[in-house]
C-alpha cells in the first residue's frame, strides 16, 4: 500500500475507532445504570418483605436509606414511620417527620403524622394546639380543606376533620359547601342530627340529589334513630321551600320507609293537589300499600284520586286499582261470607259494563273469572270469561298465555283432564324456552301425577330442574322428590297415587273430601313415607277454612318431627306467614323467619323470609333486672 494511500484511509479508519468506541462506553453506561436500578429494586423489596413480615428493625434500616434517596415518595415514607412507631423509636419519628414537613410545608399529611406521634407518647395538650393551629391556619380554598380534612381522616381524628370542613366553609364564606364530606362524617361519629341537617342543606342546594340523600338516610330510617327529628326537619323544609319538590318527595318516603301509610296519604294527596299531577302521587303509594297488605289506606288513595273527576288521567287506573285491592282483600279474608263475594262480583261485573271488556281491561276481567272459580264456585262462568279474555285482539300474547294456563286450572278443576292438558300443552308449545313455558310444562307435569302417571310426570320434572326460574325449579325438584321417595323399593305406586288424589281435591277445593282421603291414608298403608306429606296437606287444608289454630299445630308437627325432610322448610315459611299476616304474632313470626334463615339457608324461601323479617317491627327491648 502506498503512502497516499495510508494517508487517505486514516479519517475512515479514525471513523471507525470512534465508532467502536461510542458504542462500548454506552454498554459500559446501560450496565453501570443497569446495576444501580437493579439495586434499587432491590432494597424496596426487600424492605417490602422484612416489612410484611414484622422485621421492622430490618426494614427501618433500609426505608431510611430509601427516603433519602426519595423523600416524595409517601408510600416509603409511611413504612419508615410505621417501623418507626412499630419500634417506639418515637423521637426518630419526630425528627424524621420535622424534615418531612420543612421539605414539603404545603403538605398537612406530615403536621397531622406529627400530633400522631405526640398523642402516642401522651403528649395530647400539644397535639391538640398543633391541631387547632393547623385548621386556624389553614389557606382559604376547597383544595387546601380537603387536603387538610384528608390527613386527619387517614389518622381517623374525625371531630378534627368535621372542624376543618366546617373552618373551610366560614374561610369560603359558603354554607353549602363539604355537606357530603359532613354527612358522611358526621355518619361514622354518631351524630344523627348533624347527618339530617347536612342532608337538608345538600337537598335544598341541589334538588337532583333526593336519590343520594334518600342513601344516606335510610339507616336512620330503618333503625328508627331521631325520626321524629328528620320528620319536624323535613316538614320545616316543605314549609320554607314550597317551589323545591324534592323535599315534598323526601317526607312522602319518610313515611313510607316508617310504615306511616295515613300520614302519606295525607302528604300524597297534598302533592298531587299542589303540583296539579290529578293523582300520580296517590296512585305510586297505592301500589305500595297493597304490597305492603295495607288495603285499607290503599282504598284511600284510589278514592282520592276518584275525586279529580272522570276526567281525569288516572281515573281508569283508581277505578281498576280498587277492584284489584278489594279482590286481594278478599284473598286474605278469614271470616269469608256469600255475601261479600257477590258484592265483589256485582262490582266488577258493573265496572266491564261501564267499560267493556277489552285488552286495557283485561286485568280486571280476569279477576271477576278468578272470583267466580275460587270463591263463588261457579265454574262454567269463570271458564266462559276466561275463554272470552284469550280471545280478544291486541291482548299480549304473553298475557294471552297467563290466561290460557288460568283456564287450563279450571278445567282440571272441572275435572276435564283433557281440556286441561291442551291448553298446557299450547302455552308449553308457545313460549319454548321461556319461563311461561316452563311453567305450562311443570303443570302438565303435575297433571300427570295428579292422575298416577309418574314415570311421564318425573321425566318433565327433570327437564323442569334446570329451568331458568328458580320457583318453577324447585318446584319441578319438590314435587320429583315427592314421587321418588315415595314410590317404595318394590316400584309400588298404590299409595303415591292415593295421596295424589287427595292433592287433586285439594286443588279443586274440596277440602272435606281432602280431608277424609288424608286420614284414611295411614290406616290404608301404616308406616308409609308420605306421613310428612299428609300432615303438611292437613295443615294446607286448614288454612283454606280458615282454621289457623290447626293449620298451626299441623305444620309444628312437620318442623318438629320431620324437620330434615323436604317440606320442613315449606311449614316453617308458613309458620312464619301465618303468624305474620294472619294472628298478628309479630314475635313468633320474627322466631320462624329466623329458624328458616339460619337453619335452611338453601331454601327457596329464605330470601322472602328475610324480606318479611325486615319488615316487622323492631323486638322489644329486654327489661333492666
Amino acid at each position: 500500500m502506498s503512502i497516499g494511500v495510508l494517508i487517505a484511509s486514516i479519517p475512515a479508519l479514525l471513523n471507525q475507532y470512534l465508532c467502536i468506541m461510542y458504542r462500548l462506553f454506552s454498554l459500559f453506561a446501560l450496565l453501570t445504570l443497569g446495576h444501580l436500578a437493579f439495586g434499587q429494586q432491590t432494597d424496596e423489596e426487600l424492605a417490602a418483605q422484612y416489612f410484611a413480615d414484622g422485621e421492622y428493625d430490618k426494614a427501618e434500616i433500609l426505608y431510611k436509606k430509601l427516603l433519602k434517596k426519595n423523600d416524595e415518595s409517601v408510600y416509603i415514607y409511611q413504612n419508615y414511620l410505621e417501623c418507626l412507631v412499630r419500634l417506639k423509636s418515637f423521637d426518630e419519628a419526630e425528627k424524621m417527620i420535622k424534615k418531612q414537613e420543612k421539605r414539603f410545608p404545603d403538605k398537612p399529611i406530615y403536621s397531622v403524622d406529627l400530633g400522631f406521634v405526640y398523642g402516642l407518647t401522651q403528649q395530647d395538650k400539644k397535639r391538640d394546639e398543633l391541631f387547632d393551629n393547623l385548621i386556624a391556619n389553614m389557606p382559604v380554598g376547597m383544595t387546601p380543606t380537603d387536603l387538610l380534612a384528608n390527613a386527619f381522616l387517614k389518622r381517623e381524628y374525625f371531630d378534627h376533620a368535621i372542624k376543618t370542613y366546617q373552618t373551610g366553609r366560614k374561610n369560603l364564606r359558603n354554607d353549602i359547601l363539604f355537606t357530603e364530606q359532613l354527612i358522611d362524617l358526621y355518619q361514622q361519629t354518631k351524630n344523627f342530627k348533624g347527618v339530617i341537617d347536612e342532608s337538608m342543606l345538600l337537598l335544598n342546594s341541589d334538588d337532583r340529589s333526593l336519590e343520594l340523600v334518600k342513601s344516606k338516610l335510610v339507616r336512620l330510617v330503618d333503625e328508627d334513630i331521631e325520626t321524629d327529628y328528620l320528620q319536624e326537619r323535613v316538614a320545616l323544609s316543605v314549609q320554607k321551600n314550597p317551589s323545591n319538590s324534592s323535599f315534598d318527595e323526601l317526607l312522602l318516603w319518610v313515611f313510607i320507609q316508617q310504615k306511616k301509610f295515613s300520614s302519606a296519604l295525607r302528604q300524597a294527596n297534598a302533592m298531587d293537589r299542589r303540583n296539579r299531577t290529578e293523582g300520580k302521587s296517590l296512585i305510586n303509594l297505592a301500589r305500595i300499600c297493597v304490597s305492603n297488605r295495607s288495603f285499607d289506606v290503599a282504598v284511600d288513595c284510589y278514592q282520592k284520586v276518584l275525586d279529580f273527576g272522570p276526567e281525569a288521567y288516572y281515573y281508569l287506573v283508581a277505578r281498576m286499582g280498587l277492584l284489584e285491592t278489594s279482590f286481594l282483600a278478599l284473598q286474605s279474608n278469614p271470616n269469608l261470607t256469600t255475601e261479600v263475594v257477590q258484592e265483589l262480583v256485582n262490582k266488577h261485573k258493573s265496572f266491564l259494563a261501564e267499560f267493556g271488556t277489552t285488552w286495557n281491561t283485561a286485568s280486571t276481567a280476569k279477576e271477576l273469572a278468578d272470583i267466580y272459580i275460587y270463591y263463588a264456585h261457579d265454574l262454567d262462568r269463570g271458564i266462559a270469561l276466561l275463554d272470552e279474555l284469550i280471545q280478544i285482539p291486541r291482548l299480549q300474547p304473553h298475557i294471552r298465555g297467563q290466561y290460557k294456563l288460568a283456564l287450563g286450572d279450571a278445567y282440571l278443576i272441572k275435572n276435564e283432564v283433557w281440556d286441561a292438558a291442551l291448553l298446557y300443552g299450547q302455552v308449553d308449545k308457545d313460549f319454548k324456552e321461556d319461563p311461561l313455558g316452563q311453567e305450562a310444562k311443570f303443570r302438565n307435569a303435575r297433571l300427570s301425577y295428579f292422575t298416577g302417571d309418574f314415570d311421564w310426570a318425573k321425566d318433565q320434572l327433570d327437564v323442569l330442574k334446570t329451568a331458568t326460574s328458580q320457583l318453577i325449579s324447585n318446584n319441578a325438584i319438590e314435587l320429583a322428590l315427592t314421587i321418588q321417595d315415595n314410590t317404595g323399593l318394590d316400584s309400588s305406586t298404590e299409595a303415591l297415587a292415593a295421596y295424589a288424589q287427595a292433592q287433586l281435591l285439594l286443588f279443586q277445593n274440596k277440602l272435606d273430601a281432602c280431608l277424609d282421603a288424608l286420614t284414611l291414608l295411614p290406616f290404608k298403608f301404616p308406616n308409609h313415607s308420605l306421613q310428612d306429606e299428609i300432615v303438611f296437606t292437613k295443615a294446607q287444608v286448614m288454612e283454606r277454612k280458615h282454621d289457623y289454630q290447626k293449620a298451626v299445630a299441623f305444620y309444628k308437627q312437620v318442623m318438629e318431627t320431620y324437620f330434615d325432610d323436604i317440606l320442613a322448610d315449606n311449614a316453617v315459611y308458613r309458620l312464619g306467614v301465618i303468624y305474620d299476616d294472619v294472628l298478628d304474632d309479630d314475635e313468633e313470626a320474627r322466631k320462624m323467619y329466623e329458624h328458616l334463615i339460619f337453619n335452611y339457608s338453601g331454601s327457596l324461601f329464605v330470601v322472602e323470609a328475610r324480606k318479611r323479617y325486615n319488615s316487622l317491627p323492631p323486638a322489644p327491648k329486654p327489661a333492666n333486672p
